[in-house]
């Protein structure tokens, strides 16, 4: 009887325990507020990466693949000529497979070569050479060369846009931003690209839209949680 009456006591005393230390610990802590913002900057692209895609298809493998040879050679001169060294260019092993068009099976050679053009107005001029000379499959990337200090600008966009939003929601509330508590960001350092047009005939394009600026968009995430203060 007696331990049953301990119990009755003890489980109020102890529910009111709780309340009091989870209200004095609410009061103790922070009041906060967690943003996640994305910053940007749009960077002059300065480089074009050139993707030539070398294909050659025979019902014979060895015939196949000796074109493709042929069509490799003399891209191999035509880069050597132009004045790019290995540093310009990526150039992956060829491949050949068996492959079948509606009713014609045979062997399909592919090799895909990356070429870093500095200078924007031989992306166009290449892709017409090439053309004349048994190559038609071609794509093209806008990037730039100062990408990490695009990012580092971007960063910058991103912590600002996160203290403008916190500042909107805080006034909302009644409160007014204090300091960072913490920054979470994880680094995505790999290459930014845009795609550029490549052209399906020869045909010249003087004048054309590659003459205007073109930007490449940087983009960089945070998250930020930010001290609330009384006005």
């Amino acid at each position: 009887m007696y331990k049953f009456l301990f119990l009755i006591l003890f489980f109020p005393l102890a529910a009111c325990a709780s309340i009091a230390q989870s209200a004095e610990r609410e009061a103790s802590d922070p009041a906060t507020i967690l943003i996640d913002a994305t910053g940007e900057y749009h960077s002059p692209a300065d480089i074009i990466y050139f993707h030539i895609n070398l294909n050659r298809f025979n019902e014979d493998a060895e015939i196949a693949f000796n074109d493709h040879k042929r069509l490799e050679r003399y891209l191999t001169d035509f880069l050597i000529e132009k004045g790019f060294t290995d540093d310009d260019i990526n150039a992956n092993p060829v491949s050949i497979s068996p492959r079948r068009y509606s009713n014609e099976r045979g062997f399909e050679t592919s090799q895909r070569v990356s070429v870093k053009l500095t200078d924007i107005s031989q992306f166009e001029q290449m892709q017409v050479e090439l053309i004349k000379n048994g190559f038609d499959n071609f794509s093209g990337s806008f990037s730039t060369s100062m990408q990490k200090e695009a990012r580092e600008k971007a960063l910058e966009d991103a912590v600002v846009k996160a203290r403008r939003s916190a500042a909107i929601l805080a006034a909302a509330s009644g409160k007014r931003v204090g300091d960072v508590i913490n920054i979470e960001y994880t680094s995505s350092h790999g290459p930014v690209y845009r795609e550029a047009m490549a052209l399906s005939t020869p045909v010249a394009s003087d004048g054309g839209l590659l003459q205007f600026e073109t930007k490449i968009t940087v983009q960089e995430k945070i998250r930020v949680r930010f001290l609330l203060t009384d006005l």
